[in-house]
Order: structure tokens, then sequence, then C-alpha cells
């Protein structure tokens, strides 16, 4: 009853929001970009997680700070192509953190802390910091049990969707980032088109 209900305001909430996520971005209380499609965590980590597995996708946990100016960037730019908004809205429940925020966070293992000292336990030392967790161990006590991989910094859009569907479609599995990265801008190559401005 639990998992078909989650998998129902998903559904709705997916489709209700994902439209135009980098248009009129938002500031919060807080200082940090708000997106109406992130998931509310209330910073249980683990809970997170666990919603992430019912509904068939992995974790996003981005790291970001007030003044962030590639903070900005990712909302107002990357957020702002319908590509990596559908590969993040089917794929991925994405939690905002605030690296300095002093909010109740909790870990994996309902170790309960700050934002910040959540950060720091994770070894997050810039914003944005984009953190793929998977979500196949949904009860995983640790971060090394689920951290997929780290994207520390700001990518352009394309090789940021790259860097999200490396992952979401399995292709880790049968080959590397290099090889992957190189296939994709090969088509978008021969489309006549540049890598650095899609």
């Amino acid at each position: 009853m639990l998992k078909q209900l989650i998998l129902a305001v998903l559904a709705v909430f997916s489709v209700a929001v994902f439209g135009n996520a980098g248009e009129n971005v938002q500031i919060g209380k807080d200082g940090l970009h708000v997106q109406s499609w992130f998931f509310d965590s209330k910073g249980d980590i683990r809970s997170a997680l666990q919603a992430a597995a019912v509904a068939d996708k992995n974790l996003v946990v981005l790291f970001e700070q007030n003044g962030c100016v590639y903070c900005k960037k990712l909302h107002e730019v990357n957020f702002a192509k319908p590509e990596v908004l559908t590969l993040l809205g089917d794929k991925y429940l994405v939690v905002q953190m605030d690296m300095w925020g002093d909010g109740a966070a909790k870990d994996f293992n309902g170790q309960e802390m700050t934002e910040t000292q959540l950060a720091r336990k994770w070894g997050v030392t810039t914003t944005p910091t984009t953190l793929v967790l998977n979500a196949s161990n949904p009860f995983a006590a640790t971060l090394a049990e689920t951290e997929a991989f780290r994207l520390p910094g700001y990518l352009k859009p394309f090789y940021y969707h790259s860097a999200l569907d490396f992952f979401a479609s399995g292709a880790f599995e049968s080959q590397g980032f290099q090889a992957f990265l190189a296939d994709r801008v090969a088509v978008l190559e021969a489309k006549g088109m540049d890598p650095e401005l899609w």
C-alpha cells in the first residue's frame, strides 16, 4: 500500500513540475535555489534512498551553498534543458542539502547531525557537488555502500547529462565513462552539434 502511494505521488509530481524548472528559479530563505521537483527528505538520507528504491529510481544528493555562482548556473542552465530534466525525473529522486546549513540531517545509519556535519563526513568540499547514490541497496549503512560516483563542481549540460545517463542507462556495466562519452560526442558531432554548446 505504501509503495503504491509513493509511486502515485511521484508520478503526479513528475508530470506536474518538470516542465519549466530552469525558468524563474526562486531563492529560498536559506539562500539556495528552489526547485519544486526536489524531493523533500526532511534531511533523512536513509528514507530518501528507500523512497528512491520504491520508485525504481536512484538518488541524487545535491550539495549547494548560498551565493554559489556555479550552483546558480546549474539551476539556470542545466536544469533548463529538457533532456536533463527528463533524465532526472525518470531515473532519480533529487535531494538538496546546504553545505553550510544547520538544518537537521540523518545519515544512513540513523546518526543525526547538521547538513554541514554530513557534508564534512562525506568529504564534500565544493559546490555544487552532485552525489549519485545507487538505490539497489536501500538499506545501506554507509555512503561507501551506495555511492556510485560524484561530480564535484559544475559541468556543462552535455557532460552533466552524460554522467547521469552513464549510470542510469546501465552503460557503466559494460564500458568505461571515457568510451561512453566519446561515443556520445561522436554522435553529436555527426549531427553538426558542438557538445560545449548543447
